[in-house]
């Protein structure tokens, strides 16, 4: 604070101490950055547990009917390293970090595929193969990986979002990096507010004119008696204002809100799901039913048709396989043993088959 003869002088102010504002960076968005983040964590929890538990049934088609066979080994386990949910589950969260997943094909003496690798997607690298003139020959896709290239033979390339001319496919968190990155930055200045944010704990005034000198010895008494959790006493005028926020205001509770709804809306996840809510929503049981149903078939199926149309390319000519939704998409008790006796009466189904829907001993 300045005297009254540097007033007087007109000589610049001088602080016991300049406030300086901290060096921020914006986040760099990465995989395991994002994951780093509590709502994409849970997005994709919420994605790929349900399909790594889901039935996967193998379909046939021949003489001009398709019809329902016993699943394959390979359909059943699909890698001989992992068990088929972490196998499911390593699939889904490949594509939703990376936009892309890679399994690399093993086959065995009858010429079929009996074996499937997840490989790392960011150490793939797809590309169209050059002519000896160095033209581009768009015939067929070449997949690099550790110093070897290899083909579509050796390798099944999944993607849940592409575009045409382009090999990668392109994920959610590439996409939209910078809402991504946003949201870490606020994460991250939200939790440095009290340590790093430039914003003092406090301020001690007084009425009287000091110099520099006696404003940090006083400034360094305050610090000392608050570290030592002693009684502190202000004399010379001298008055403590402290600058707090409320736990809300601390950490940016609206804010972050809305992030969670981003990242919700980016990945198709209902926000509810992330223990979040959007503005007038209703949450009643119909339109709870409803949003499930919405993210069912909207968000999961995107990953699910990526899956079975790779695993069908690893089955022999005329097989498919896909996912049962029906569990999934299961109305309450009440209802489905309405549909079920409308089903019966009206001669579609047998008690046979309802017994057997529900897991039940015929």
């Amino acid at each position: 604070m300045a005297t009254f003869l540097d007033r007087l002088l007109g000589r610049p102010e001088r602080r016991a101490f300049q406030p300086t504002i901290p060096t921020r960076f914006p986040a760099v968005v990465t995989p395991n950055t994002a994951l780093s983040l509590t709502a994409v964590y849970r997005a994709i929890q919420i994605i790929a547990t349900p399909i790594s538990k889901m039935t996967i049934d193998t379909y046939r088609f021949a003489t001009g009917v398709e019809l329902k066979i016993d699943n394959p080994v390979l359909v059943n386990n699909p890698s001989l390293d992992q068990n088929r949910r972490d196998f499911l589950f390593q699939t889904v969260s490949s594509l939703a970090l990376e936009g892309n997943a890679y399994w690399f094909k093993n086959y065995g003496s009858n010429g079929q595929v009996n074996n499937l690798t997840i490989l790392p997607a960011n150490a793939v690298q797809p590309s169209w193969p050059k002519f000896s003139d160095g033209t581009t020959d768009y015939s067929y896709v070449v997949y690099d990986y550790l110093g070897k290239r290899y083909t579509k033979r050796e390798i099944e390339h999944l993607r849940i979002f592409s575009q045409a001319g382009v090999l990668l496919g392109i994920s959610p968190i590439a996409s939209c990096s910078k809402d991504i990155s946003a949201a870490i930055d606020l994460r991250d200045y939200a939790g440095n507010w009290f340590t790093s944010a430039g914003v003092p704990t406090g301020v001690l005034k007084t009425n009287s004119m000091i110099n520099k000198a006696e404003a940090e010895e006083v400034t360094a008494n305050w610090h000392n008696k608050q570290q030592n959790r002693q009684v502190a006493v202000l004399g010379n005028g001298f008055d403590y204002q402290q600058i707090a926020l409320s736990p809300k205001d601390a950490l940016f509770t609206e804010v972050q809100d809305q992030q969670v709804q981003a990242v919700a809306r980016l990945f198709g996840v209902p926000a509810r799901l992330l223990l979040t809510s959007v503005p007038g929503a209703s949450d009643t049981y119909t339109n709870l039913q409803d949003e499930n149903q919405v993210f069912y078939r909207h968000t999961l199926m995107a990953y699910t048709d990526a899956i079975t149309d790779a695993l069908s390319n690893c089955l022999p000519r005329g097989n498919r396989v896909e996912f049962d939704f029906e569990h999934l998409f299961k109305a309450d008790v009440a209802a489905r043993y309405n549909y079920y006796k409308v089903a019966i009466d009206a001669g579609i189904l047998t008690a046979e088959e309802v017994r057997t829907k529900e897991g039940l001993n015929v």
